[in-house]
């Protein structure tokens, strides 16, 4: 189905963001090429070989968005400047050929392909497009010669050296990709290969999510970004051999992190990159300052759209929502700032990149410190988390209204017009008019439709305590739109599904919604005390058992949550981040709250007041707090 949008919200807002701070940037794609024309990480088994293939990801997302041409002619150019440095025999890497397949090697390789792989989805000239399938075959054929269970060849979880084999087996992706592409069955054997062998040296974590009884922080391996990517891999390889035993054990993945590892602000890990229950730790004062990694955000983003449209549940869609709003916004780092002492930390860097790495649950800063530096030639430096940033944004046309069964889900509320041609030939188009996320209504228009009778199913926010609707002014009586209980963190995942409407829809009718944007009182979710794999043995690449004690000052925090937005105390002259509060509730647990974010000298989201029992507290949206990295904020905040 093809579908078009022309958005005027904080979605197009962060396309045309990645576009002006880092896209389009020519000297930074020449800098990402030239890796692997000196193969930089030879020496210090670096990921330096990842910025380019990342980014192009991202790129050939957002242009598909925003069509611009500038854009265009940049990653044209720098994929034929790739398909250059590609040796004869198909080896691209940012290691040496005595150093390969080590470290992150394999890992690197893999987003060239992925980013090749994305590209072609835009590439607008055949014979590039001959060019660029060519050069992918030729590196997963020379990958091949060495990778493998045969005599002589290393399986691919003893390919790296790191995470036992982890981030090597996420190569699994763009290899069954492709397949896809060519139907050449030699992939399709290489991706069983990589599948059989279960993604690590230490545990086959596909069976252990099909088995279904521990969660991810439990694995033996816990890096959360690199497990996700091979569960992305695994998801391709599941459509593509109708496996559904594959299929449910990613789909029992998915599940497991929003029941364990995802936090207020729709991101996981609050130990550096790894899945550690955060669920229920994410309001310890004693977690790590080096927590909730954009890595993870963007690829949890990708990851659960996949799943929303395999399963149709509207808990991924509200899990990206959250994500989006909160951790993803939130590490736009429009100005460049960074934290003066991770410019100490990390001595060269002069100035931040244009996304941050990590983002502070409790009382701390943004911007302490690069996630994925590394040192470049002249001087230069990036980091990961920055190279993949784009594809976060990248990914929400792709998911925001998407073909079910039986016609539509519409699941994002941005402001623009979104035009669809279904399979059938058949034309729809509508508008939506709305100052979401900050206000709760939504007027959707039917601007053309065909003659069809459809369905069209609109996503009721599980934080929505009561919603709701009509159809051309005449109210609409669903269970969907019924009172809902008060929730509490462990309730966050659980989503109310979608208002269906099927009817022959014509020009000019009519859907209005309006959302609960009460404010609410979250409460951590008590455990006392736990066992995680969470201890980092740095030297040997892997990390051992520990005994976790809940922070006895977790009991102490709430968190307040307006919409889709989390809502953040930040120091300033009208308000200090480390206040201890006393706030005032009613009985659902709503707080009373005055609205600023109309106020002239407003450059937030939002911004708004709450009554406690000590006067005020100046709150802003999470996203928008703590930008110059000067300030302490919080969104979990310290009460009395």
């Amino acid at each position: 189905m093809e579908i078009k949008y022309s958005l005027k919200g904080l979605a197009d807002k962060a396309m045309h963001f990645a576009e002006n701070k880092q896209l389009i940037d020519p000297k930074l794609w020449k800098r990402f090429v030239s890796q692997f024309k000196g193969e930089t990480d030879k020496g210090d088994r670096g990921w330096r070989g990842e910025f380019w293939g990342k980014m192009m990801r991202g790129a050939s997302l957002v242009y598909s968005y925003t069509e611009n041409e500038e854009l265009y002619k940049i990653l044209d150019e720098t994929v034929r400047e790739m398909i250059l440095v590609t040796a004869p025999t198909g080896r691209i890497s940012s290691y040496s050929v005595e150093t390969e397949f080590n470290g992150w090697d394999l890992w690197c390789r893999k987003y060239v392909i992925l980013g090749m792989e994305y590209f072609l989805e835009i590439c607008k000239d055949k014979k590039l497009k001959e060019n660029v399938i060519d050069c992918i075959k030729k590196q997963v054929d020379y990958i091949m010669k060495f990778i493998g269970d045969e005599d002589g060849k290393t399986p691919i979880v003893f390919a790296s050296g790191c995470w036992r084999g982890l981030n090597s087996s996420s190569i699994l992706e763009p290899v069954v990709k492709l397949y896809k592409l060519t139907g050449e069955r030699r992939y399709l054997d290489f991706a069983e290969h990589i599948v059989s062998h279960g993604g690590t040296s230490i545990a086959n974590i596909f069976e252990l999510a099909m088995e279904n009884e521990a969660s991810p922080y439990q694995f033996p391996v816990t890096k959360a970004y690199e497990m996700t990517s091979c569960f992305e891999g695994l998801l391709e390889y599941a459509e593509v051999k109708n496996d559904k035993k594959w299929e449910q054990a990613a789909i029992n993945y998915a599940y497991k992190i929003l029941d364990t590892d995802f936090t207020v602000i729709g991101s996981a890990g609050c130990t550096h990159e790894l899945f550690d229950h955060s669920t229920v730790r994410q309001a310890n004062t004693t977690n790590e300052f080096i927590m909730q990694e954009t890595c993870v955000t963007v690829t949890l983003m990708k990851f659960f759209g996949r799943i929303l449209k395999i399963t149709g549940d509207s808990r991924f869609a509200d899990a990206i929502e959250r994500s989006f709003y909160n951790a993803y916004l939130g590490a736009e780092n429009p100005q460049g700032f960074m934290d003066d002492r991770a410019e100490k930390m990390q001595g060269i860097v002069k100035k931040g990149f244009p996304y941050d790495s990590y983002a502070p649950l409790t009382l701390g800063r943004r911007g302490k410190q690069a996630g994925g530096f590394m040192i470049l030639e002249e001087g230069n430096t990036y980091g990961c988390c920055a190279s993949i940033a784009s594809a976060g944004i990248g990914i929400i046309p792709k998911i925001m209204f998407i073909h079910s069964s039986e016609g539509y889900n519409l699941n994002f509320y941005e402001e623009g017009r979104i035009e669809a041609v279904s399979q059938s030939g058949s034309k729809l188009s509508l508008s939506i008019e709305t100052a979401y996320p900050v206000e709760g209504d939504v007027k959707i228009r039917i601007e053309e439709s065909g003659d069809d009778e459809f369905a069209m199913n609109f996503r009721i926010p599980a934080w929505s305590r009561v919603t709701t609707a009509s159809l051309n002014g005449e109210e609409i009586q669903d269970e969907a739109l019924s009172e809902k209980p008060i929730i509490d963190t462990s309730d966050l995942t659980k989503g109310s599904g979608y208002l269906r409407i099927k009817r022959k829809w014509e020009k000019g009718d009519e859907v209005l919604l309006s959302f609960d944007m009460r404010t609410f009182v979250l409460h951590p979710v008590p455990y006392g005390k736990d066992l995680l794999v969470n201890n980092m043995l740095f030297e040997y690449d892997y990390l051992v058992p520990t005994f976790d004690l809940e922070d006895p000052l977790a009991k102490r925090h709430i968190a307040l949550e307006r919409g889709p937005l989390m809502l953040a105390v930040e120091d300033s002259s009208k308000s200090k981040a480390s206040r201890e509060i006393e706030i005032e509730t009613d009985d659902n647990l709503s707080v009373s709250l005055e609205t600023l974010s109309d106020k002239e000298d407003c450059h937030s989201i939002f911004e708004g007041n709450v009554k406690t029992r000590d006067g005020d507290l100046h709150l802003k949206d999470y996203a928008s707090a703590g930008k110059d990295k000067k300030k302490e904020i919080a969104v979990w905040l310290l009460t009395k």
